[in-house]
């Protein structure tokens, strides 16, 4: 099986060089699983290969897969598609199986395209295992769990596959089939200039944020990794692959504290010398685990905040309050712990004042970092369906391009509040000018400024900020 990452859009030019390219994880663990149980695998990257159209078909007749499996975001979807016609261009014996969560979400509107053959629904491991078996023994797919694929003219959609509730019988994601030494974190997240990479130590989140389509995926329940699995991952990529970096890549990595604490106990009894950051609900740090994180080699902390309007948290669905966030941002600071918080603007119910509540609270904060996006309503997400079945989106004439809202050089795809969709972006500049140009922020960041590489990695960050603030919109 060769597992591909498509490239993204031209739309999304500013945001590679401002997100930078983490490891492609969950196709990552799919390998490990496949190769596991003797299967031959390949990982083709291409936001870090850029292989063009005749390249992409040679390396397909050269590996010559029985299956390519393609994972599809939402950004992805349009050059997800572009790849899956090449590889039927290039041997149409192939077949082509499409993941991830956009997939999942949409998998008969996917299905819609002659290239694709399967979508593989939710976790991918077991499901990409059985149908390779499937196919490589020519039995029938219908008795594979979590697939949806066409069968004499019509579309079979198989029984769901229960989710792996011992995420520790997994094994590592399959780095090896990666170009580890070309993955880079996002500017404001990368902290040395060590090799970095990403662990996923849960499944699923526990909390029901209507803008939030990840539990399409992994359905809701969390699974928690083991600390002693944890700590044997950050081994693993520090004698392997030299990596001194970690980002934990958890929806909120500190949801069970014990379990956090355990980690970061560990951590320091091995004696290895790591930097990590994580996300985290604000309700869920703490000042003595911001204590213990920090003695663990945590430097950074992210937080969703959204909004800075009660009203519109409220429809968000979001579960905290501004008073949270405050104290979440100020346990940050007391501790030396960098705090980084990303905002929405533009979700229903959005008015001049709420947008400005927003702009404000992010400057009453004054976080080391925040990130402000324009609001898509995401595949799977609760806003998505709600807006499908109001008859505001029409999936069969979005240009899924245009889901690109961070950074981006085209309109959002809807105006979900009062606001229209060029208030919307003159907004997102405001926010960015506001918050990164004034100069207590300019004073506190040169002052915090320790190495070169942290003045480039500043710098990085800029650029893409000015490159917002010019660029013309198609």
């Amino acid at each position: 099986m060769l597992l591909v990452v498509p490239h993204q859009p031209a739309s999304a030019e500013i945001l590679k060089g401002a997100s930078g390219i983490t490891q492609p994880l969950g196709l990552g663990y799919i390998a490990a699983f496949l190769e596991r149980s003797g299967a031959k695998v390949a990982i083709l990257d291409n936001s870090i290969e850029e292989l063009g159209p005749a390249e992409f078909k040679r390396k397909v007749l050269e590996l010559r897969p029985l299956i390519v499996g393609i994972s599809v975001s939402s950004s992805s979807h349009n050059t997800a598609l572009e790849l899956a016609r090449l590889v039927k261009e290039a041997d149409g014996s192939v077949l082509v199986a499409a993941g991830g969560s956009h997939a999942s979400a949409l998998p008969h509107k996917i299905l819609e395209n002659p290239c694709v053959d399967f979508v593989v629904r939710g976790e991918g491991e077991e499901t990409s295992l059985e149908l390779l078996k499937a196919v490589k023994e020519g039995t029938d797919p219908a008795a594979v769990k979590g697939l949806v694929f066409r069968s004499g003219g019509q579309v079979i959609e198989t029984p769901e596959r229960p989710p792996v509730q011992d995420i520790d019988t997994l094994p590592f994601p399959a780095h090896h089939l990666m170009r580890m030494g070309q993955y880079s974190l996002p500017a404001s997240r990368r902290l040395t200039s060590a090799p970095a990479a990403a662990i996923i130590t849960s499944r699923g989140c526990p909390y029901g944020c209507y803008f939030c389509s990840h539990n399409n995926v992994f359905k809701g329940k969390v699974r928690f990794r083991s600390p002693k699995s944890v700590l044997a991952e950050i081994k693993h990529l520090r004698e392997n692959f030299g990596v001194g970096e970690i980002l934990f890549w958890d929806d909120s990595f500190l949801l069970d504290k014990e379990r956090a604490l355990e980690i970061c106990g560990l951590i320091r009894e091995s004696g290895i010398k790591i930097t990590w950051s994580c996300s985290s609900r604000v309700d869920h740090i703490t000042a003595d685990l911001a204590r213990e994180m920090r003695a663990a080699g945590c430097r950074l902390v992210s937080f969703g905040v959204e909004s800075g309007s009660p009203e519109i948290r409220a429809k968000l669905n979001k579960g905290t309050d501004l008073e949270q966030i405050r104290r979440a941002v100020k346990i940050c600071r007391e501790h030396d712990l960098l705090s980084f918080c990303s905002f929405m603007l533009g979700t229903p119910g959005e008015t001049e004042e709420t947008a400005a509540e927003t702009i404000a609270f992010a400057r009453e904060l004054d976080p080391d970092f925040a990130i402000c996006c324009i609001f898509a309503p995401l595949p799977g997400s609760v806003f998505f369906d709600r807006f499908v079945l109001e008859g505001r989106l029409d999936v069969s004439t979005i240009d899924w391009d245009q889901y690109i809202n961070l950074f981006s050089t085209v309109h959002p795809v809807i105006a979900a509040g009062e606001l229209s969709k060029d208030r919307l972006m003159e907004l997102q500049k405001i926010f960015f000018r506001k918050f990164y140009f004034g100069p207590r922020y300019i004073f506190r960041r040169l002052a915090k400024l320790r190495s070169l590489e942290h003045l480039m990695q500043d710098l990085r960050g800029l650029r893409s900020i000015f490159q917002l603030k010019g660029r013309k919109l198609r």
